[in-house]
């Protein structure tokens, strides 16, 4: 009998229109013992790699199509052979051509499209096809395509109910099922195991290469590499050992036989267009293994000094392209890649796409709504989800009670929905920084389309798709740090003169590492996490080894192989190193014996286990991803296998197996981790000896990082920085240094770019509770600058009315009233919001007026100026808008002005304004709690500036509180979490009762009851919350 394929199906990768995951659907085919099944999703093939992949697993022939609406009707299309893939990717980027995002229609002339298939057919003498269009693999998952659909139409499912199919039956089926459908139909059933027969398609592109680069003339793209490494070896070694060129001699040797020489030379032509555009960027990732990197510039890290593996990057047998991650500045990327697009022209260029999935919060508002949830009750229960504690909806809902009125299976359906739609493709995004460049037309390997942002195209593969079919990516990441660091630099020249080189910076200041030792690493790159700032007083780390090692191990890796605890008894002396077996010290012995870069992982299964180095990297990539019983088993049983003929005990191939299967997934590569650190320490050696420079650059480059502005703010003025509001006349576009005579006092800025230069001091500058107040806590600082908040920190101010404001002040000299301000800057773009945020953060302070007198009258000044422009007198407006005699905002209310319209306060700390209340409280302040014993119960409080539950950390929350003196690390074990979780995620500032914890000098808080501090108004700081 002619089994039955079907050749009609979508996939949830349909956009709201499928209701089953490709691999669902590829195994259910297997349960029916379908031979072949085709995907078929809506105006694309965004799901084929992992359709593929899946079918392959349970033994199903893939067949790889889509549906394209043709006038309405929809016209599907099956790849035959890669000729016929191409031009299926061709016809889906043509239709996606002028359309809105995630739309695609093309039309069609020939009427005969919209006809009964079956007497079309039969004219045209075409064989009629039975399809049963399938929308979800299982009858069941009919509930959760209807609200799919609801949602896609943004109705609830009664508003949504002609859309919706009217029964459950458009399921994947089997022959038996699909030939008692179509009885006397026997020709329409065989016709797609005839279509599938014909089909042939492999995709696999490894032998797609880049476009060719153009060199020199009488050069090979070989030679060429060849001559600019030797010129780059040059510059980096002095002298130039016997090591460095037998390395990189060897690594050529490498690239020639790979055929890999324009690779480079593309990378390298990207970090060259971007130095001589002024662009900060640098390599990382596994490119900091190679030498040949190294010497072209694209990386920073020298692969010889730091003992970094070769083969984890490049090897001979290795079947894929190896990846260069290049970070270029945020600001600046967009040069880069349109350089790209320029150079290697549109139709060979496109970015990597990003499937947007739901997550709890998204899957419960858009199912809380297609259900009919009122809008209250949506929000309450979205606004309840830990969107950064957990992946799970189910667990997120836990202590949400439904409303009396709802019936037990209406909430039980609901909750069933969100998770069975959790990490459903929702809709497209661009990849952060992967694009592919091609040596042949882009659209014959994929289709393209419109991204939303203009000048951008999108291709309808992820990057693990792309990696899977061997397409060549390259990654043009952003890196906010980058911004941050250039931004310091310039500051620093335009003040000293002389921009400080960071490729000459000596990577071996004692006080650098003293102050990362001190956890004092608010703003450093990478390791200014709690986690971070909890490990660094018991690493102490002494070296740029020991800096690298500190930005690895805080990672899921190392702490699910168990290795952060043993590194730091080990590094502490207070347990041996010691080696599981011989063969294992030369790999461990600068981790102490632990477990915590990659390259460990390839070196122990190479020497340990006696694989080949492509295979010692396979087994590596492997185990990165998330494999199957049945896989992980055949990946152990060749490990094992491997060390026994080594003479290795099996007791320790096991451990030595269970201590990589629990690393190897989220660990680093110790060149990514080189790389991070070398930019950890440039940070850290900025904030210790460029505090206000180095400030202004995280201030203006937000948002980034861990913390708050307003946490940094506060971080500044701990160690000694004058911060100063927002000043019509003495502030910039953005927060500049500002430098501060002996008594505090202003004094010139110095000449440079900054547009602040020659403006007298303002007396509002020393005014009660800003800028120059006196800090409880304050920590040594090396300069004697203050900092100004510049414009960039005034809300609905926009860039062109922040460039407006300093321009008419350069040119036309400082305003002298706020009617002067006004009038000078009629018809700018500064709309009235603006006016009246200027006037709530102060910026008018240092003119003689009041803020509450502004407040009640720049509105009638405002249209005043706007209706009357003959007016000659300013007299006559302020006596218009003259205010009653009010008394002026006390701190606390320019506190929160500051938070509303600005995020941060250049005054008092909030938690100094409730002091009063907490000492009632019995709270202790954070600059009390590492004089108290351990064991001791204690009360702290403040404000919530982060709150974090790791995946590793079995639902262990860690809330970090603030107030005016420094900061608290709370742990909150999971059943005290539950029984205030409402309190906990919503309330910003806390009171929090629980046992002092001490450990190798670090100390943290264990909660036992948590509470809101009540009697004080709900303040307007948000706090930065993670996984």
């Amino acid at each position: 009998m002619t089994p039955y394929v079907e050749l009609h199906c979508h996939s949830n990768f349909s956009f709201l229109d499928g209701g089953s995951h490709p691999a669902e659907l590829a195994m259910r085919a297997a349960e029916l013992e379908m031979p072949a099944l085709a995907i078929t999703d809506r105006a694309g093939v965004y799901g084929a790699v992992k359709f593929l992949q899946a079918c392959r697993k349970v033994g199903v022939k893939p067949l790889i199509g889509a549906a394209l609406e043709v006038d309405g009707a929809e016209l599907l299309l099956i790849a035959r052979n890669l000729r016929g893939y191409s031009n299926l990717c061709r016809l889906i980027s043509l239709a996606h051509v002028d359309q809105p995002k995630g739309e695609a229609r093309t039309g069609i002339e020939d009427s005969w499209v919209l006809e009964g298939r079956a007497a079309m057919a039969k004219r045209c003498g075409a064989p009629a096809v039975a399809t049963n269009e399938v929308h979800y693999h299982v009858r069941q998952r009919r509930r959760l395509h209807d609200a799919l659909v609801a949602i896609r139409h943004r109705a609830t499912l009664k508003e949504a109910r002609a859309h919706l199919f009217p029964n459950s039956e458009h399921c994947l089926k089997g022959g038996d099922e699909m030939r008692s459908l179509f009885k006397g139909h026997a020709e329409a059933l065989a016709t797609p195991w005839d279509i599938a027969q014909e089909c042939d398609l492999d995709l696999d592109f490894r032998k797609v290469r880049f476009p060719g680069y153009p060199v020199p003339e009488g050069e090979t793209p070989f030679s060429f590499l060849y001559k600019l490494c030797f010129e780059g070896v040059r510059e980096r070694y002095r002298p130039i050992t016997l090591a460095v060129t037998q390395r990189l001699q060897r690594e050529l040797e490498v690239i020639e036989k790979t055929g890999l020489a324009e690779f480079f030379l593309i990378n390298w032509d990207l970090m060259r267009f971007a130095r001589e555009h002024g662009v900060p960027g640098q390599g990382r990732g596994s490119a900091a293994d190679s030498i040949v990197a190294y010497v072209l510039g694209i990386t920073r890290v020298d692969p010889i000094e730091h003992n970094l593996l070769f083969e984890r990057f490049l090897h001979e047998e290795m079947t894929s392209t190896p990846d260069i991650d290049i970070d270029f500045s945020t600001e600046h990327r967009e040069q880069v890649i349109q350089y790209v697009y320029d150079k290697y022209g549109w139709e060979r260029t496109g970015m990597v796409c990003n499937v947007v999935t739901f997550q709890p919060r998204m899957a419960i508002r858009q199912v809380g709504k297609a259900l009919g949830f009122s809008a209250e009750l949506v929000d309450r229960l979205a606004k309840g989800v830990d969107r950064w504690f957990t992946e799970d909806v189910e667990d997120s809902m836990t202590g949400a009670v439904p409303p009396p009125d709802m019936r037990p299976q209406s909430w039980q359906q609901f909750l069933e929905l969100c998770r069975e739609v959790q990490d459903f493709p929702r809709h497209l995004s661009i990849h952060n920084g992967g694009m592919l460049v091609t040596g042949e037309p882009l659209v014959d390997i994929a289709p393209v389309e419109p991204a939303t942002m203009e000048g951008r195209r999108v291709v309808q593969f992820n990057k693990d798709d792309v990696e899977d079919l061997g397409l060549i990516k390259m990654d043009m990441l952003g890196l906010r740090t980058l911004s941050v660091v250039a931004e310091a630099l310039d500051l620093i020249r335009d003040r000293t003169g002389v921009r400080p080189d960071l490729d000459q910076l000596p990577l071996n200041d004692p006080q650098v590492f003293e102050m990362c030792s001190e956890a004092d690493t608010i703003g450093v790159f990478q390791i200014e996490s709690r986690a971070q700032m909890q490990t660094l007083p018991r690493t102490r780390p002494k070296s740029f080894n020991d800096l690298v090692v500190e930005v690895a191990i805080i990672r899921p890796g190392p702490i699910q192989g168990n290795a952060v605890h043993p590194y730091i008894r080990r590094k502490q002396g207070r347990e041996p190193v010691t080696y599981a077996h011989p063969l294992l010290e030369p790999i461990l012995a600068d981790t102490m014996g632990v477990i915590l870069y990659q390259e460990q992982i390839i070196e122990i299964a190479m020497r340990v286990a006696g694989m080949t180095p492509s295979g010692a990297d396979g087994f590596r990539r492997a185990m990165t991803r998330h494999l199957n019983h049945v896989e992980m088993s055949s990946l152990e049983g060749d490990f094992i296998a491997g060390c026994l003929a080594n003479g290795v005990p099996r007791e320790v191939a096991d451990m030595l197996f269970a201590a990589v299967q629990g690393f190897a997934v989220y660990g680093f590569c110790r060149s990514h981790a080189a790389a991070f650190a070398r930019t950890a320490y440039e940070t850290a050696w900025l904030k210790l000896n460029h505090a206000v420079e180095f400030g202004c650059g995280l201030l203006n480059n937000q948002p980034m990082g861990f913390y708050h502005p307003s946490v940094l703010v506060e971080d500044l003025k701990r160690h000694g920085v004058t911060v100063l509001p927002v000043d019509v006349n003495r502030s910039d576009v953005r927060c500049l240094p500002e430098l501060l005579g002996a008594a505090g006092k202003n004094r010139q800025t110095p000449a440079g770019p900054s547009l602040l230069s020659g403006f007298l001091p303002q007396p509002a500058d020393l005014r009660p509770g800003y800028g120059n107040f006196e800090t409880p806590t304050t920590l040594p600082v090396k300069n004697t600058h203050a900092m100004r908040i510049g414009f960039n920190y005034v809300r609905d101010l926009g860039e062109d009315g922040r460039k407006a404001i300093v321009a008419e002040r350069v040119n036309g000299g400082a305003y002298t009233s706020f009617d002067n301000f006004i009038d000078r800057l009629r018809g700018r773009p500064i709309g009235p919001r603006a006016v009246r945020n200027l006037v709530m953060v102060g910026a008018f302070d240092g003119l003689g007026h009041t803020r509450r007198e502004l407040l009640w009258g720049w509105q009638e000044r405002w249209h005043g100026h706007g209706l009357r422009k003959g007016i000659q007198s300013q007299s006559e407006l302020k006596l218009k808008a003259a205010a009653p005699n009010l008394p002026e905002l006390d701190d606390f209310d320019i506190n929160q002005l500051e938070y509303r319209i600005s995020d941060l306060s250049t005054g008092h700390h909030l938690i100094h304004f409730c002091r009063d209340r907490l000492k009632q409280l019995g709270a202790l302040e954070s600059n009390k709690l590492p004089s108290i014993p351990s064991g001791r119960r204690v009360r702290v409080a403040g404000l919530v500036i982060t709150r974090q539950a790791p995946s590793t950390a079995k639902k262990i929350r860690f809330f970090t509180l603030e107030d005016e003196f420094g900061q608290v690390n709370v742990t909150i074990k999971p059943d005290v979490y539950d029984r205030y979780r409402q309190v906990a995620n919503r309330q910003p500032i806390l009171v929090i009762d629980g046992v002092m914890q001490r450990q190798d000098g670090v100390w943290s808080v264990l909660a036992t009851q948590i509470q809101a501090l009540q009697g004080v108004p709900r303040p307007q700081q948000r706090s930065h919350d993670y996984r």
